[in-house]
């Protein structure tokens, strides 16, 4: 009977010891990042059109930023966010058709796909005390994106100069919501008594297809170096 009020003892003790030092926050983020996609194809009779996609189409520079909140003890926390995002991937420069009224004015042109999302991406981290001020954090996560808006981009060059024509596509064939799998390992710096910044390599895969339903799909990620500056404040138990 006396190991029962012990072991009490102990869990107290050491649930007590998880409630110190608990941190609450509120950020701001920003995701510079290269996106692209990966080919999903479902036909075999497609196998050419998708030899002939993964060898024409390459990574595009892209964005995301916006607000994070956080809570956090001495070893680990949680992460949510609300984010704007541009995503997508570009092809290849390719030289016009002699036939292509546009040939008039320019010799090149290229193609681009841009998805505008909102996210709600959220993580859960691992903290390795490094100093004072310093902490190395991993993190696994997922998140939810509602997809704004989908634009073909094409860019026509002549020498030194372009223009460049954004067709927005109205098409009930993409994906509304969409959910990911993220992970990133990073550094944590106070810079003061509440304020933080943190940088981590960060990638993030799309797990469902742009398209709703096709045999040919593509599932976009995105791979950057993400930075927050976080205020954070202890909380108080009593």
């Amino acid at each position: 009977m006396t190991r029962l009020p012990l072991l009490l003892l102990t869990f107290l003790l050491g649930f007590s010891s998880l409630l110190a030092q608990r941190y609450s926050g509120i950020g701001v983020n920003l995701f510079p990042n290269y996106s692209h996609r990966r080919i999903v194809n479902l036909d075999l009779n497609m196998i050419g059109q998708a030899d002939s996609l993964e060898i024409s189409e390459f990574a595009r520079p892209s964005y995301a930023g916006g607000i994070v909140l956080s809570y956090r003890g001495k070893k680990a926390g949680v992460q949510v966010g609300l984010n704007y995002s541009q995503t997508g991937y570009r092809g290849k420069r390719t030289a016009i058709a002699f036939n292509d009224p546009n040939r008039a004015n320019f010799d090149d042109e290229q193609y681009s796909f841009r998805a505008q999302n909102i996210e709600i991406p959220f993580s859960v981290l691992f903290y390795q005390n490094l100093s004072e001020k310093d902490d190395f954090f991993f993190s696994l996560g997922s998140g939810l994106s509602y997809n704004l808006s989908n634009q073909d981009i094409i860019t026509r060059f002549n020498g030194e100069s372009s223009a460049r024509e954004v067709n927005t596509i109205d098409s009930e064939d993409f994906r509304k919501v969409n959910y990911c799998f993220q992970t990133s390992m990073g550094w944590e710096h106070k810079l003061s008594q509440n304020m933080l910044f943190s940088i981590a390599p960060t990638f993030r895969l799309w797990l469902a297809g742009i398209y709703r339903d096709s045999l040919l799909n593509r599932n976009l990620y995105q791979f950057g170096l993400r930075a927050t500056v976080r205020f954070d404040r202890e909380l108080e138990f009593f």
